[in-house]
């Protein structure tokens, strides 16, 4: 398949931040020991729904790096931990289990095509070839397998794995998580702080929720006070659901909450740590509920509880 480049530059333009970080050496393995974290989280969330997820996009099961994310006083020792030796993007982590790790796929495999298409680089962004892959991929058959193409011309073939539509970043400034329809954001300050897996998992969820429910699409004519709290409660709830198809206590978002006072965004936008944590609490009894009866509910199935 071909991707009209000036629809690659559009869409992955809006995935990048306006500004590149600049990493200190000091943080890069623990990035990459974070990444592989996400890599797991993302992986076994959006391919555990995927039978209820109302868009679906291939996913191998990585996350993506780029040499430029890092300044020139910081490659060698990046270079060293991603195992990377050149100037194209990278797997800068695999899930085990996921189709790039059995292709063999692996940290610092350097990227070069994906279908036979080329990466392009549209700018000087730090992100933007990575933005452009994500692009790529989510342009695919998301039942079909996948051909990767490295920098020395070797092709992997990633079995098909279709779920939820989006893709994951580790960030270090910026917001402390964050989605925008097609990516997930967390910042390396907040992964790093939360040591429980299925803890970080519960984060990863909720912003997953905003972008399997078109939040951000929903909320660009309308940021209202009221519009807004009613989105973060309602991806509260469904991550209930993510977390549970993917093998995590649900309770792990609960736990979250208590663990974080205070809330990742001062604003009277976001809900108070309890009304989150009842919201929370809530849902759970209703999945509960609902897969006694029924072991294959879905959220679809809750009467218009979700506006997919």
């Amino acid at each position: 398949m071909r991707w009209p480049l000036l629809f690659i530059a559009a869409v992955a333009g809006a995935l990048s931040p306006l500004a590149g970080a600049t990493a200190k050496a000091a943080d890069i393995a623990d990035l990459a020991r974070q990444e592989a974290r996400l890599a797991v989280a993302g992986w076994r969330l959006t391919t555990g729904s995927v039978r209820w997820c109302p868009v679906a996009e291939p996913q191998p099961g990585w996350i993506l790096g780029d040499p430029r994310r890092f300044d020139a006083r910081e490659r060698a020792a990046a270079q060293q931990v991603y195992g990377t030796q050149g100037e194209a993007p990278f797997v800068a982590a695999v899930a085990p289990g996921s189709p790039a790790d059995r292709a063999g796929l692996a940290r610092g495999t350097e990227i070069a095509a994906i279908e036979g298409q080329p990466i392009p680089t549209l700018g000087p962004e730090p992100t933007i070839r990575i933005d452009a892959a994500i692009v790529m991929l989510a342009a695919l058959e998301p039942a079909a397998p996948v051909a990767v193409t490295d920098t020395a011309n070797r092709t992997y073939r990633l079995d098909a794995a279709p779920g939820c539509a989006s893709a994951f970043r580790i960030e270090r400034e910026g917001v402390q998580a964050a989605a925008n329809g097609k990516l997930v954001r967390l910042r390396l300050s907040l992964a790093q702080s939360i040591t429980d897996d299925a803890e970080l998992a519960a984060v990863v969820a909720h912003e997953l929720a905003h972008n399997i429910l078109l939040h951000p699409a929903r909320l660009a004519d309308d940021r209202s006070i009221d519009r807004i709290r009613a989105t973060e409660l309602e991806a509260d709830r469904l991550s209930v659901w993510l977390l549970a198809d993917a093998g995590y206590d649900p309770f792990a978002a609960v736990r979250f909450w208590q663990r974080h006072k205070r809330p990742l965004i001062r604003a009277p936008t976001h809900p108070p740590t309890r009304e989150r944590i009842a919201a929370i609490t809530a849902e759970i009894a209703t999945m509960t509920a609902a897969r006694a009866a029924n072991p294959a509910a879905t959220p679809l199935e809750l009467g218009g509880a979700f506006l997919f």
